[in-house]
């Protein structure tokens, strides 16, 4: 039986104004850049699935991480109702790649949904390594017991599958739980990489990102994702369009 494919949406869920070597280690210092916060909707095979949550509340990012700027609809509800015609409790499945504050931060609108999580990046999100508290510390109200129920949360080895067609694989290095999702499409295998590779010169070049928990699993997950997948939906990358659901970039082999 061949497996479902499905359509993937790319939420734009605000954007940040960064220095370009956040985002690729030892590369482009002093380059400033508006960058997009991608999620994602899934759609078929009967599933209502969302890939990372983007932020809670933009002045808090204005206030406490980097400038930050958010249209409308880019909102998680209305970046929805644009893209697919849902609203957060019909979503089925959340699939966080990893909980820093741009990925989970509207996490608490899914009441009805279940969560899936790397178990490794949730025990490191309530005791993270030094260089990382600043990413965790004041935002776990938006994935501990004030956010989401306990009970909704799914906890992930290194591989998962979530239904037929699409998986979860570990790929650590830019945190140490992140995962990345593998979706199968009409126009192959499309991984959804977050911040494993932020742009897709991270991919392609095989550039780690500039925020890091350990380089070398950098490389490794990187390789591992070149080795399964045929397209990216990176985590940031300007050269993705707002509701795009094809074409995304090719992995050079």
């Amino acid at each position: 039986m061949a497996l479902p494919t499905y359509e993937v949406i790319a939420l734009k869920m605000g954007e940040l104004y960064v220095d370009k070597s956040t985002l690729t280690y030892a590369r482009d210092f002093g380059t400033k850049l508006w960058i997009p916060i991608w999620a994602a909707a899934i759609v078929g095979n009967g599933l209502k699935i969302v890939v990372d949550t983007g932020i809670h509340d933009a002045q808090w990012v204005n206030d406490h991480i980097d400038p930050c700027r958010q249209a409308d609809d880019e909102r998680m509800e209305a970046a929805l109702k644009q893209a697919v015609g849902w609203t957060p409790d019909e979503v089925d499945i959340v699939i966080n790649t990893h909980l820093h504050y741009d990925h989970c931060g509207t996490n608490p609108l899914f009441r009805n949904a279940r969560f899936y999580v790397h178990k490794q990046e949730w025990l490191h999100a309530f005791n993270p390594i030094p260089s990382q508290r600043w990413i965790y510390e004041d935002t776990r109200f938006l994935y501990d017991s004030r956010g989401v129920n306990y009970f909704q949360w799914q906890f992930v080895d290194d591989m998962a599958e979530v239904a037929p067609g699409i998986k979860l694989i570990h790929t650590p290095g830019h945190s140490p739980g992140q995962q990345t999702v593998l979706v199968n499409t009409k126009e192959g295998v499309l991984a959804i990489a977050a911040d494993i590779s932020n742009l897709v010169e991270n991919i392609n070049d095989g550039v780690p990102p500039g925020i890091l928990s350990d380089m070398a699993q950098c490389y490794e997950s990187q390789a591992k994702i070149r080795a399964v997948a045929d397209r990216i939906l990176p985590g940031h990358d300007p050269s993705i369009e707002k509701y795009q659901n094809s074409g995304f970039p090719l992995i050079r082999k």
